[in-house]
């Protein structure tokens, strides 16, 4: 439907409900904005509950009441720490898939965000940053919690919606004033949200051999270039737009020691870590000589869906380097352990 059609079918159905053309033109101004930017045209509060398909009363429990639709966990991160997690329960989740596919998903976002976006991937962020002979990574602090409530209710109101029309997508896409880490909306506006520190960067960087890009809340460099100096710059850059970096997890990393981004090794051709590659052919080599079961009763390796695990760690890092040859071969073992496993009837999902 183009914006003619829209207007008409908009205007013959306001008049059958006794509407004045001063208020037809009103709403038109507002929705044309929207319509021009491939965005769904949400008149009012109510409007926005029926496009979700869920009662009006319903919806506005869970705008002035979010955290009793959510379930809360946690789960344990590399260093020992855990994560909270903030899963929102079905009803709500269905909502913010609409809010992900109607409207998020339509906003336009910088090029340097190689997270959370369809055709982009981690090989994608780490390709760019190949055979450089320097690398600096750096983290922002508390990346969810940072972007509160005010900054996504700007999301809203910058692509035109009206104000309770933005307060109440807001509401349904934020937890005790924040991001919520499970919430199927959170990534792709904190990379909207993330976006303007992402160009002012680039500004800075602009005339300087250094390239940039930014997963989730990893920023890398690499080029040529004075790393105390670019370090101080971006982080007067990074607080000015409302973050913090994690000092703890800054890394620079030259030309002779391993150079990794977002855990991929960068220095030469693109490829997982060793370490990791040594334990996949360790798993490898005592499976097809063992046995799956009796290789993980040796090793004490809980076996539910270890096998499972296996593959996909295989099939990983032959995303990141198809043409690694070995990895194939020890990617094969591991699926024909799991057709003999399954042959002979053997659970390799059972603790």
């Amino acid at each position: 439907m183009n914006w003619n059609e829209y207007e008409n079918n908009y205007i013959r159905l306001a008049k059958l409900s006794g509407k004045s053309d001063e208020y037809c033109i009103k709403q038109l101004e507002y929705a044309k904005h929207l319509f021009e930017q491939d965005l769904p045209v949400i008149y009012t509060q109510e409007h926005l509950c029926r496009l979700v398909g869920y009662a009006t009363e319903y919806v506005y429990a869970i705008s002035n009441s979010a955290s009793c639709f959510y379930r809360t966990f946690s789960i344990k991160k590399k260093n020992g720490k855990e994560r909270i997690i903030n899963e929102p329960l079905p009803s709500l989740k269905e909502i913010q898939d609409w809010i992900l596919k109607e409207i998020l998903e339509r906003i336009n976002i910088s090029p340097y965000a190689k997270a959370y976006v369809k055709g982009r991937s981690i090989k994608d962020n780490a390709r760019f940053h190949k055979r450089q002979n320097k690398v600096l990574t750096m983290d922002l602090k508390d990346f969810f919690p940072s972007i509160t409530f005010g900054r996504v209710l700007n999301v809203f109101r910058k692509v035109g919606y009206r104000e309770n029309v933005a307060v109440m997508l807001a509401n349904l896409c934020c937890l005790h004033n924040e991001l919520p880490q499970g919430a199927p909306t959170s990534p792709a506006l904190s990379n909207i949200i993330v976006s303007g520190l992402d160009y002012k960067i680039a500004e800075f960087l602009k005339g300087k051999e250094i390239r940039y890009t930014r997963y989730a809340d990893d920023l890398t460099f690499s080029g040529d270039f004075i790393e105390g100096d670019i370090i101080k710059s971006i982080e007067r850059i990074v607080c000015r737009q409302g973050f913090k970096i994690n000092h703890s997890k800054t890394r620079i990393r030259k030309r002779n020691q391993r150079q990794e981004v977002t855990g991929v090794v960068v220095n030469e051709k693109l490829q997982v870590n060793r370490e990791l590659r040594r334990r996949i052919r360790s798993d490898a080599y005592y499976i097809e000589k063992y046995g799956f079961y009796s290789h993980v009763d040796y090793t004490s390796q809980n076996r539910s869906n270890y096998l499972y695990y296996l593959i996909g760690i295989a099939s990983y890092s032959l995303f990141i380097n198809p043409y690694d040859d070995k990895m194939r071969e020890y990617l094969e073992i591991f699926k024909k352990e799991l057709a003999r496993c399954k042959q002979e009837g053997v659970d390799v999902c059972s603790p």
